[in-house]
């Protein structure tokens, strides 16, 4: 991936100052503008970076000059843009929302396993042979507190969310799980994802 990255200069302030005097032309008419670096990402500004500089010029003959005493004086009392942070503040808001779609996802997935209905599936992460392994359960039928599910037929060895070509739910491998081991397999993250209501074409819809 390409990746765009740098530091820009940004006039954040413009001043007009008429209390002192143009060596130059005599003129009281100055014009001086505020600069702030900050540190770009995809030409987003994240943020600000070292200190503010400034310009001064005569209005009326261009003359450039610099006072000290005025110019720092303005730098110090211009605020920063807060558009210099947008990356940190889209970051930020990322995050957030990840954070909440994270919390009712897994607010779903515990109802949905608490209360199980014949055709949700559940996504598998397991170990086996000191690796990862993921693979699919379906559930066939519910006996009081017993949930009776269907294992798939391929075994993956990377994450997936669905099916390949091949797979297919195995109506003779029917194991059966209590409620509460269900949700302790959801608390220890062995249930990564719990599906329901999914299209009728859908490759869960495969059963042999």
């Amino acid at each position: 991936m390409f990746v765009i990255y740098g530091n820009k200069k940004l006039r954040i302030k413009r001043y007009s100052y008429n209390q002192y005097c143009c060596p130059k032309c005599n003129a009281f008419d100055f014009d001086i503008k505020i600069y702030k670096r900050y540190f770009h990402l995809f030409f987003i500004p994240f943020w600000p970076a070292g200190e503010k500089s400034s310009t001064m010029f005569c209005n009326n003959c261009r003359y450039p000059i610099r006072v000290e005493d005025i110019q720092w004086k303005l730098e110090d009392q211009t605020r920063l843009p807060f558009y210099l942070y947008s990356g940190l503040i889209l970051a930020g808001g990322l995050v957030i929302v990840s954070f909440v779609n994270s919390a009712r996802a897994d607010k779903r997935h515990r109802l949905f396993v608490e209360s199980p209905k014949a055709g949700d599936v559940y996504r598998i992460t397991g170990e086996k042979d000191g690796r990862d392994t993921y693979y699919f359960l379906r559930v066939s039928r519910i006996e009081s507190d017993s949930v009776f599910v269907w294992h798939n037929h391929v075994e993956y060895n990377r994450f997936v969310s669905e099916f390949n070509d091949k797979d297919y739910f195995v109506q003779s491998d029917e194991v059966a799980f209590t409620r509460q081991r269900l949700l302790k397999m959801l608390d220890d993250d062995q249930i990564s994802d719990v599906v329901r209501d999914y299209d009728p074409d859908s490759p869960f819809n495969d059963v042999e």
